[in-house]
């Protein structure tokens, strides 16, 4: 007769079995933490490439202008160190004063606008359901999310943006945002898509400031004359719209020295860029495929997860008068590249632009700002260690920092 397990015997397996799925989860999470870090690296080198290809051909790095402020004590509200959540969005900001990523309109087209639409009633419905309750903790995430928002393609949005043509900080206007890929990409065929009036304006001249007083005039490379923005906007339109059909109109503007000199290293952005539709530049497709690598590089428009989503889109609405109405808030398409954590990228350079930093804020997502000395700040501010140095060593103690040659 065969006897049963004791429940000695029986705690003892269990015992077992639960220690050797804690060294399997274990495993699995070094293998992810090793993936995502070795993947980090090999976009910060593929990075550098670009950064060294762009400073060979105009003699600077991206010269990025400062979109917000870079200092931490003139910031709108006093930083609380004693919240590290609160004060550690704050000091993100900061970071971002020089933005890797270029945002812009949407075009407007119904696909766009339905896109935007069911995506709007998505986060809508999930910010009243249990399920999501922590995604939405925060009282402004909640507002924000249950009002919705817009698309700049809406002649509403237009109407609200058309009385700040004249104004040309991105910071007012939030109609473009000129970081890093703006420069390594070529902007016209990146950037263009949005409403003629944004470029060129109603009468067929003006446009919108912050679009003017970014770029030169263009001039035609068949005949060296001037040529208009409605004239180039047209022209993208043939190259999105034609698939890239080599027209005559398609070849001038892959001629154009702007545009052209990105070609030179626009094999090392190849599937690595986060973005909302596949961009095809020289051949090179930029868009990185969510799963094949970092699960967290789809647009807003790739099905991410609740979580993942109410992030990408809070960092992609703005509002015409930054004054938190959440009814007028509006969206924009972007070109960022991520970290093997799903973290945007950091650059700073300073005039005249000889030299950079890139950096990641590594798995747990906050770093601080390199340009401030850490002699200026106040450590042990409280007598608990969390004071402004304490958070500065902690925040950057895994950041994966490059710097220029």
């Amino acid at each position: 007769m065969k006897r049963g397990f004791t429940l000695v015997e029986m705690m003892i397996v269990v015992a077992v079995l639960v220690t050797l799925m804690a060294i399997t989860m274990r495993i699995g999470n070094i293998g992810a933490e090793t993936e995502a870090r070795t993947m980090t690296i090999a976009r910060m080198q593929r990075l550098e490439n670009a950064l060294s290809g762009f400073h060979a051909a105009f003699g600077c790095y991206p010269p990025v202008k400062v979109h917000g402020n870079r200092s931490l004590e003139n910031q709108e509200r006093t930083i609380n160190w004693g919240n590290e959540g609160e004060a550690s969005r704050w000091v993100r900001e900061v970071c971002r004063s020089q933005p890797l990523g270029c945002r812009f309109p949407f075009p407007p087209n119904s696909q766009v606008t339905e896109a935007i639409n069911t995506l709007s009633d998505l986060v809508k419905e999930a910010s009243t359901m249990d399920e999501y309750k922590d995604v939405f903790d925060q009282r402004d995430n909640r507002e924000w999310a249950q009002v919705g928002f817009m698309s700049p393609a809406e002649s509403a949005v237009t109407g609200k943006l058309h009385g700040k043509m004249q104004e040309t900080l991105w910071s007012e206007i939030k109609l473009f945002q000129y970081g890093v890929m703006s420069f390594l990409l070529p902007r016209y065929l990146v950037m263009m898509g949005g409403a003629r009036e944004y470029y060129e304006g109603d009468g067929g001249e003006g446009g919108y400031a912050q679009w003017s007083k970014n770029n030169q005039n263009p001039s035609d490379p068949y005949t060296g004359h001037q040529v208009s923005w409605g004239k180039v906007y047209d022209w993208v339109q043939t190259y999105v719209n034609g698939n890239e059909r080599m027209t005559e109109d398609v070849a001038k503007l892959r001629m154009m020295p702007s545009q052209a000199a990105s070609a030179r290293w626009m094999p090392n952005l190849e599937g690595i860029c986060k973005c909302n539709r596949n961009i095809r530049l020289f051949g090179v497709d930029i868009k990185a495929v969510p799963g094949r690598g970092n699960r967290f590089d789809g647009g807003i428009f790739d099905g991410l997860g609740i979580a993942h989503l109410v992030n990408a889109l809070r960092d992609t609405c703005f509002s015409p008068n930054d004054d938190g109405n959440y009814k007028d808030q509006y969206l924009l398409d972007e070109v960022t590249v991520n970290d093997g954590w799903g973290n945007e990228f950091y650059y700073y350079s300073r005039s005249p632009y000889q030299s950079y930093t890139l950096w990641s804020s590594g798995p747990d997502g906050k770093t601080f700002p390199p340009w401030i000395s850490r002699d200026s700040l106040q450590s042990n501010a409280n007598g608990t260690g969390t004071g402004e140095a304490a958070f500065a060593a902690k925040w950057t103690k895994d950041d994966i920092t490059h710097l220029s040659n």
